[in-house]
């Protein structure tokens, strides 16, 4: 594994714990599903040269659908960010089986850059919903 790949696997699980301990409803279950998938990525990952990892991919979609299901029940604007930024990252798996012109690498670079827009909204949302829970000063 490589160093970036482990400090970002740290800063979600630190985001992602956090969510998880002082986050509201949507932030415990959208924290909880995208460390889940960090993961299960881990597990199930096969590097490959030239194409995308399917167990990955459907990982990803799973991942995506827990986010649109939790935004349609929240109705927070933060979770529908973060499924954009998923739904980011799952187009990117396709755009790589379909075009052989898009890298493996132009991937994990995506995967990269869009999973730390998803931290970030899992953070915001942490601390939305701690302030709305009484927590912020007056």
């Amino acid at each position: 594994m490589q160093i970036h790949a482990v400090i970002s696997l740290i800063l979600a699980i630190l985001v992602c714990g956090l969510a998880m301990w002082r986050g509201d409803r949507s932030a415990r279950w959208i924290g909880a599903a995208f460390l889940a998938d960090w993961l299960g990525s881990l597990l199930v990952y096969r590097p490959h040269v030239q194409s995308a990892d399917y167990g990955v991919l459907m990982i990803d979609i799973v991942t995506l659908a827990a986010f649109v299901w939790i935004s349609m029940r929240t109705r927070r604007l933060w979770t529908i960010v973060a499924s954009a930024f998923m739904a980011i990252i799952v187009a990117s798996h396709v755009a790589v089986m379909i075009d052989l012109r898009v890298t493996i690498n132009t991937l994990k670079a995506s995967m990269a850059i869009w999973s730390y827009g998803v931290l970030a909204c899992i953070a915001f949302g942490t601390w939305a919903g701690w302030r709305r829970q009484g927590h912020a000063p007056s």
